[in-house]
């Protein structure tokens, strides 16, 4: 497998221009698994000198996966011989990970920046009606996010005044185990998850990877979920009563995805070895990172370690217009994987899409009208919150606008976080999955692609949140021989329609077709039809669901399409004769 760079679904700058990674060849880095009961389980350092007498050891991961240094042009061929033994599980190259009634003066009011401009409505992106999260809908419910703790996995969090309160005591942990991306003097991990910089456009990074000032991007991230609100001053958070642990994993020229896959397993509460224990275990876990690459089973197991431990994985879905099933962790299983939608609601022309998508959030849409180009939208086209003004290291606090998938992710896990502080008892995180997606709200129009089962609603979610049940949403009116274009969900999903029938017709005839994936059709008179609760139905393989009812009650027919997996461009079509 080759070296594959995780692009943070970041930040593109204020006047859309977009970061890419290029991967570094300094090193190559082997992670190995060998199988519980074998030979090499019990002596892996005479089977590593077999196969592999140039490795040298790196960390020992939570799952008991070994990380590898070895020179980059063995790496293929070191992985293939260890692949190839029996007594190994796996051998994989390691991946190179990047960054992907409230008085705050960025809510609302206006703001000169520094061209001299004056703007408002900065931060639409939380109460726009279009492509916002409606968080006001979760703030009047009492949702902040309180006694709720959220691990940062990125390039860690600058001081800022408009954060520090927020910030867990303790600063977290730095996870980096190589000297040439933190910063640092040795490969060894240590306390402290601060924001450094993460600059490349200076030696010793010039050639290693793409040249760039630092970008802040785990504290711009962290703002968007818990910056501190009703303070006076900068940006509101989503879940401003919540609590920041700072992980650092991405530093010059990215970060390793082994480093990752430990840093969850610690964020989540679980135990790493040499590392003391989380004394603050997070609820809530925001990935803003990825990488073109399948999921590693490492990350799998991590993520899986953490889900089981009561962590939602929220994770940014990439930033490469591709499908998400190439973009890894949000190919994981297991996780919130958050696509890009723009302040109108269109898919970001740069977000990842396909049916891998669980929801969409507002990441930027970047041009006027959230268009594919043209005049940069300032400010509605980008997500403003706190960062630094150091090209290298930190120098003073900061408002900036990024937009990508890792500025929609934070929307999502704020909201995560508002749900759990809000619920009588918590919820695992499947059940917030669910809930999530069940009250997302439709697109104002299909988007170009799948991006998911709707725009993440705060209010909506932290309401269902509150009861454990999802409010059945406003069924869609179909119109005897017009078909409704285009409808799409998540699987276990439902989207609701009616249609009236006069007195004395003589047949009621429901045909779904055309789309992708896997819908069926169910038909009820006078309430909401469901799996459940139905009159008639048309469960089969694919989109082609027919219901044919002769001699139909006059009155309203509920007709429900629901998920058997996730579907998308199914239209639907009610005749009555």
């Amino acid at each position: 497998m080759h070296k594959t760079i995780i692009r943070a679904a970041l930040a593109c700058a204020v006047l859309g221009t977009s970061l890419s990674a290029v991967a570094t060849e300094r090193e190559g880095r082997i992670v190995v698994k060998f199988r519980d009961v074998s030979q090499a389980r019990m002596s892996p350092q005479a089977t590593l000198q077999a196969l592999a007498a140039q490795a040298r050891p790196v960390v020992a991961l939570a799952d008991g996966a070994q990380v590898l240094r070895v020179p980059a042009s063995e790496t293929e061929a070191v992985v293939s011989r260890l692949a190839a033994h029996p007594d190994v599980q796996y051998a994989v190259r390691d991946v190179v990970v990047q960054a992907s009634a409230v008085d705050d003066p960025f809510y609302k009011g206006e703001v000169k920046l520094s061209n001299g401009v004056t703007y408002s409505r900065f931060q639409a992106d939380l109460y726009d009606s279009r492509g916002g999260v409606n968080a006001p809908g979760a703030w009047e419910k009492g949702a902040t996010g309180a006694g709720i703790v959220v691990a940062v996995l990125d390039t860690g969090i600058a001081a800022h005044p408009d954060l520090d309160a927020n910030v867990v005591p303790g600063t977290g942990y730095d996870f980096i185990t190589d000297a040439f991306i933190s910063g640092r003097e040795s490969d060894g991990r240590q306390s402290g998850g601060w924001d450094t910089g993460d600059w490349t456009h200076v030696s010793p990074y010039l050639g290693a990877c793409n040249a760039r000032k630092s970008s802040w991007h785990g504290t711009h991230v962290a703002g968007t979920i818990a910056a501190v609100t009703n303070n006076g001053i900068g940006v509101a958070g989503m879940a401003y009563d919540a609590k920041l642990l700072p992980v650092r994993v991405l530093g010059h020229c990215g970060g390793w995805m082994s480093d990752v896959a430990d840093a969850i397993t610690w964020a989540s509460g679980g135990t790493v070895e040499g590392i003391p224990a989380n004394a603050t275990p997070a609820e809530v876990i925001n990935l803003s990172l990825g990488a073109r690459t399948a999921c590693m089973p490492y990350m799998q197991a991590a993520i899986d370690g953490a889900v089981a431990r009561g962590s939602t994985i929220v994770v940014a879905a990439g930033n490469d217009n591709v499908d998400v099933s190439q973009a890894s962790p949000a190919n994981c299983r297991n996780v919130i994987a958050v696509g890009s939608n723009g302040l109108t609601g269109k898919r970001a022309r740069y977000s990842n899409h396909g049916l891998g998508i669980t929801i969409a959030a507002p990441g930027g849409g970047q041009y006027v009208n959230d268009a594919n180009g043209g005049e940069p939208w300032i400010p509605n086209g980008f997500i403003w919150s706190t960062a630094n003004t150091g090209e290298q290291g930190p120098v003073a606090p900061a408002i900036v606008g990024n937009s990508g998938t890792s500025m929609a992710a934070p929307h999502v896990a704020g909201i995560v976080a508002m749900m759990q502080g809000a619920a009588p008892t918590p919820y695992a995180p499947a059940e917030i999955l669910s809930l999530i997606v069940n009250t997302s709200r439709p697109f104002p129009a299909l988007p170009d692609r799948p991006l998911g089962a709707g725009v993440a609603d705060a209010g909506l979610a932290v309401a269902a949140a509150l009861t454990g049940q999802a409010p059945l949403p406003a069924p869609k009116t179909l119109h005897s021989g017009y078909a409704e274009l285009s409808a799409y969900a998540n699987a276990g999903q439902t989207r609701h329609f009616i249609v009236d029938v006069p007195e004395n017709k003589t047949r009621l005839t429901l045909r779904s077709y055309g789309g992708t994936g896997d819908a069926d059709l169910y038909a009820r008179i006078g309430a909401h039809a469901s799996t459940s609760a139905h009159d008639a139905k048309s469960e089969r393989p694919g989109n082609n669901g027919i219901v044919v009812i002769d001699a139909p009650v006059a009155g309203r027919w509920y007709v429900a399409l629901h998920g058997v997996k996730a579907f998308n461009g199914v239209h639907l079509r009610a005749t009555v004769e």
